[in-house]
């Protein structure tokens, strides 16, 4: 049987890899195929394992908090165990494809399309009562769409209390601020769904100057604020490097090739894309991924932009299969005197 979604958690699987429980349906597939029980791998669930496509410590941080939030609404405790019979036969390997299709129905009883809905969020106040500073009622109106990458607050947008909106249908977001005391984790998307896992809207998202924004998935989020603080902008300075960067196997930067600003690139069919800072290189969790896709109806986005490879970040890619990326520089890069307030990847300064 050939899956594309997660029976369980209805996430589409990405490189046959359920995001939300991790559980690889590849295994299960090879399994049915083969008809030989003693043949077959050990299907055992593996709850401490981080999703395969987190892109980095931050959705890790976000996956933990999503996966334990609790579920609500009617109906939810008998999807619930219906559910856990159906992922336990599946990691025991004794249901079969008609026993799971039964199951499935039974499950959907409860997930009407009446029920499904886009929702919307707003951040509460005591997400901000650390920060030092209120910010500033301007008037001023600024909106931009963020595509998949990495934006810092006073460089690519100004400071304000913005409003977030999804538009693609699996979007996370994160914003990072040490000096205030703010780490924001949210998933977008902009359809209807059944269960408060993914927004369509989050409203008072307060980004503060030096914070560093990661947005991850195809599509883009729309970030609009009536009180932009402009006169807080930084003047961006000119990338210094020209020349792009075909990467092959692991690479470090600063060794292989120029430690700087980048926009990571897939250029042939798709895959993992990783780098770990020289920081965290003993530490067990410490390599970020990427994934990416050249095919541009595919599910993932073809480029990551503005990612600051520092002197020392070791990247890589998978030795195998035709997945190939290329480096290059990003328009702009942040002024050597500007501060960046988030020391998990490395950027404080």
């Amino acid at each position: 049987m050939k899956y594309d979604k997660c029976p369980i958690c209805n996430e589409k699987l990405k490189n046959g890899i359920c995001p939300m429980c991790g559980y690889d349906f590849k295994r299960l597939e090879s399994g049915q195929r083969s008809g030989n029980r003693g043949n077959r791998p050990d299907y055992r669930a593996r709850p401490n394992e981080e999703p395969k496509y987190s892109m980095t410590k931050q959705h890790k941080q976000a996956h933990r908090q999503f996966r334990t939030e609790k579920k609500r609404g009617a109906g939810k405790l008998i999807k619930f165990i219906l559910s856990f019979v159906v992922i336990s036969s599946i990691f025991l390997d004794a249901v079969s494809e008609a026993d799971i299709g039964q199951l499935m129905k039974k499950v959907q009883t409860f997930m009407s399309e009446d029920e499904k809905k886009q929702w919307t969020k707003t951040m509460p106040d005591h997400t901000y009562e650390d920060t030092d500073y209120d910010l500033e009622k301007t008037g001023k109106r600024f909106s931009v769409n963020l595509t998949s990458g990495r934006y810092i607050v006073g460089l690519d947008l100004p400071e304000g209390n913005y409003t977030m909106t999804a538009g693609g249908e699996e979007l996370y977001f994160s914003a990072n601020n040490d000096a205030q005391n703010i780490g924001i984790y949210e998933q977008f998307t902009d359809e209807k769904i059944l269960d408060v896992k993914r927004y369509c809207k989050v409203k008072n998202v307060r980004l503060y100057q030096g914070s560093l924004i990661e947005v991850t998935g195809r599509g883009h989020i729309n970030c609009e604020t009536s009180d932009a603080n402009m006169k807080k902008m930084e003047e961006p300075r000119k990338n210094p490097l020209s020349k792009e960067v075909e990467v092959d196997g692991v690479m470090t930067a600063g060794k292989d090739f120029p430690a700087g600003t980048y926009d990571v690139v897939a250029v042939s069919d798709g895959g993992e894309f990783k780098f770990t800072y020289e920081q965290d290189k003993d530490d067990e969790f410490g390599a970020n991924s990427i994934w990416l896709s050249e095919d541009s109806k595919g599910e993932d986005p073809e480029k990551f932009v503005n990612l600051e490879l520092m002197k020392g970040t070791e990247i890589e890619i998978p030795p195998e299969g035709y997945f190939q990326v290329r480096l290059i520089p990003s328009k702009h890069v942040r002024p050597e005197n500007m501060h960046v307030y988030d020391s998990l990847n490395g950027l404080d300064s």
